[in-house]
């Protein structure tokens, strides 16, 4: 056993002294997928989706009311006010009230507010635009259930003890307007759609579809899920993505991979460049010259990252520093996107 744990240690040193390369999670912020005018600074959030009157037929069929209709639209707002919030872009101001919608169904635009009303709401709140959600429908169901319970009786048959799978999906469908009343300008009109599932698996199919979310919970949860995932399209956003660096067993590389680590990206920049214009070894300065550029990204001075990988590829030849260079392309390309949605 002594040995075997020997062996095991040495070659996970062995490991450890051949290692390269290490992962580093960097901040990246990306542009948003929906451009809106930088001149408009603050939104007020208003629900128009609440059906009227004509609406009633449709709680009749679906099982929902208007009451319901008007909570789960309403949950779609929550869910883009408190994303909105989380980001410098805009400032928010969701409305006290909400509108009947301008269509008797929720499943589709109605004919767009007066400009007299768009402008009444954002001098009431001090708002340049209003985002408006126009209709909001949702539905629940247990997919293929006929047909699980089917399998399993199947099972029973044959002497198996397979577990059976029950899924549920809830789907919102939302309609976006927003009012630019300086304008008298609809800058955005879209339908946006979410699915989102739910699984139990058990021996017993009654024992599943009993611990599968409950109607009323999913659609509570697809419509909070629908409003924060269409605010995300809106402003722009961080998320952490992955690179690579140079680790290095002696010297300067390694000295710059701990002060990298550490989170002094100058010092390592400095470190590394040292490194770069000092050693002879093209393997050595291309690995120097991919570091470097790490860091000027993490610096967020792209353009310079942009020619210190492409040094390293010159350099070394390496796959990896071509795949960093697209990256980094990518990257001012949504720099600039990211100029003009936040200047």
């Amino acid at each position: 056993m002594k040995q075997i744990l020997t062996i095991c240690t040495i070659s996970l040193l062995i490991f450890s002294s051949c290692r390269t390369t290490q992962g580093m999670r960097i901040e990246v912020q990306r542009p948003a997928t929906i451009s809106i005018n930088p001149q408009i600074k603050s939104l007020a959030l208003l629900n128009h989706s609440i059906p009227g009157k004509a609406g009633l037929l449709e709680g009749t069929l679906t099982l929902e009311t208007p009451k319901q209709d008007k909570e789960l639209s309403n949950e779609c707002i929550r869910g883009i006010d408190e994303l909105l919030r989380t980001s410098s872009r805009f400032q928010i101001m969701r409305c006290d009230s909400s509108m009947l919608a301008s269509k008797a169904t929720s499943v589709d635009f109605g004919s767009p507010m007066t400009w007299e009303q768009a402008d009444s709401i954002c001098k009431q709140y001090g708002t340049d635009a209003v985002l408006s959600l126009e209709f909001f429908d949702t539905d629940f169901s247990v997919i293929n259930s006929a047909a699980t319970a089917a399998t399993t009786v199947q099972n029973v048959l044959n002497g198996n003890g397979a577990e059976v799978e029950i899924t549920g999906k809830a789907t919102a469908r939302a309609g976006f307007r927003l009012y630019y009343p300086a304008d008298k300008t609809i800058l955005y009109e879209d339908r946006y759609k979410q699915d989102r599932t739910w699984i139990q698996r058990s021996s017993n199919p009654v024992e599943a579809l009993a611990r599968l979310i409950k109607r009323n919970d999913a659609l509570v949860n697809v419509s909070y899920f629908t409003g924060q995932s269409f605010a995300h399209d809106l402003v722009p956003l961080y998320f952490w993505e992955q690179r690579m660096m140079y680790v290095g067993k002696k010297g300067r590389m390694k000295i710059g991979a701990r002060q990298a680590l550490t989170r002094d990206w100058e010092g390592a920049l400095n470190t590394w460049k040292e490194e770069y214009d000092s050693n002879p070894k093209s393997k050595i300065k291309a690995r120097a010259a991919y570091n470097i550029a790490l860091a000027y990204e993490v610096l967020n001075d792209l353009q310079n990252a942009k020619l210190w990988v492409q040094k390293s590829y010159v350099e070394g030849g390496k796959d990896e520093a071509l795949y960093y260079s697209n990256i980094l392309e990518k990257r001012i390309r949504d720099f600039g996107i990211l100029e003009n949605q936040t200047r």
